[in-house]
């Protein structure tokens, strides 16, 4: 009789947050997953298999709402993937320029930030020809001379992909 009361009460009982993909839902912007993941005690920095937090997953998919929602659960804004990237890399990345206002109003991590190789966001930016987020993060004081750990700058990389425009941009930074 026990063991079946005992049965029937785990049975019964609520879903655990282990029960919730926090990446899936982060990737998608399901709020309600991640209020009830966080809700139920579940690591909200937790790192998947490739690196990524729930956060970073967030930004790099252009999900605002989510991230947002993440950061009131205590998520880390900072945090790096295993190549030691962040969630401004991700964003100069894919080009999501609203995301990349939003992490600039949101959060106060180092926009200079060097990942594992010595790059930072705004080489990243530049070398994928992302003049909208190139203006923002020097607008928010980013070092176009950087260098990474081969040496590339800002500039450089630019240079090397033909970019006339980001060449100007980070060469001449708005004061």
């Amino acid at each position: 009789m026990k063991r079946f009361l005992l049965f029937s009460l785990l049975c019964a009982a609520p879903a655990f947050a282990q029960d919730i993909d926090i990446f899936d839902a982060a990737r998608k912007g399901n709020i309600a997953q991640i209020q009830q993941y966080a809700k139920k005690g579940g690591d909200i920095d937790a790192v998947n298999e490739s690196g990524y937090t729930p956060f970073i997953l967030a930004t790099y998919n252009a999900q605002d709402k989510a991230a947002a929602e993440l950061l009131k659960a205590g998520a880390d804004a900072c945090a790096t993937d295993k190549r030691g990237s962040n969630s401004y890399m991700g964003v100069a990345y894919q080009g999501h320029v609203h995301t990349a206002k939003w992490l600039l109003e949101n959060t106060r991590c180092d926009i200079n930030h060097q990942n594992h190789a010595g790059q930072t966001a705004l080489m990243m930016a530049a070398l994928f020809d992302r003049e909208e987020i190139i203006k923002l993060f020097l607008a928010h004081k980013a070092d176009p001379a950087i260098k990474d750990f081969k040496g590339n700058t800002a500039e450089s990389l630019a240079k090397a992909q033909g970019l006339t425009n980001v060449i100007n941009l980070v060469r001449f930074p708005l004061q």
